[in-house]
């Protein structure tokens, strides 16, 4: 009966243990990933505050929308992504944190919460259509699109509904500065939403 050797495949297992204790890969190394959260300015507090409670529910979006990518329309309907920038958290839940956040600042209802589990009196739904840079006349503006509803949890009746638009130009085309402007941007939605709230 003929005997294989296993002298070739300890070789390669050996040689190949060798490349792993060296630190050597064939495979390419990955560019680290800079991950950014939304930068956010404190809103001023309300003059009044509302005796009911409001639960703010992540936005649906569709997949593109809803995910970590950093979004840019340079022209057309062509939708690419920033290269090695991501956000912390998909952009739906990054947006209710911030809005959560303004809610808390402004006072305007008694209690806020981002928890679907606990009672509260009325909810705020939306979808979110548009979180990217959009470049008009070749600079970059970031476009921010949201539909909102507001929601009775009692009955499950719609009280209001209401679409928002924001554009903010960031200050030139850099990482920084678009981020800066995603910051501005959701601060002017959070205070759009808080006037449209107060006045349900």
């Amino acid at each position: 009966m003929m005997r294989l050797s296993l002298r070739p495949l300890l070789g390669a297992a050996a040689l190949g243990t060798a490349v792993l204790l060296s630190g050597c890969s064939i495979l390419p190394k990955s560019e680290p990933q800079a991950r950014y959260n939304l930068p956010a300015s404190p809103l001023q507090q309300m003059t009044t505050t509302k005796n009911v409670s409001l639960y703010v529910a992540a936005p649906q979006a569709n997949r593109l929308v809803n995910s970590n990518r950093v979004l840019v329309q340079p022209t057309g309907a062509e939708i690419q992504i920033y290269k090695n920038t991501q956000w912390a958290d998909n952009a739906p839940i990054l947006l209710r944190e911030r809005l959560v956040q303004a809610f808390n600042d402004a006072q305007l209802f008694k209690a806020i919460s981002s928890d679907a589990a606990l009672k509260t009196d009325l909810a705020l739904e939306s979808y979110l259509r548009h979180f990217q840079v959009q470049y008009q006349n070749e600079q970059p503006v970031i476009l921010v699109q949201l539909d909102a509803q507001l929601v009775d949890r009692k009955d499950a009746s719609i009280r209001r509904t209401q679409r928002f638009n924001i554009s903010q130009p960031a200050t030139d085309t850099s990482v920084s500065a678009i981020i800066d402007a995603f910051g501005l941007a959701s601060d002017t939605l959070s205070q759009q939403l808080l006037t449209w709230l107060a006045q349900s």
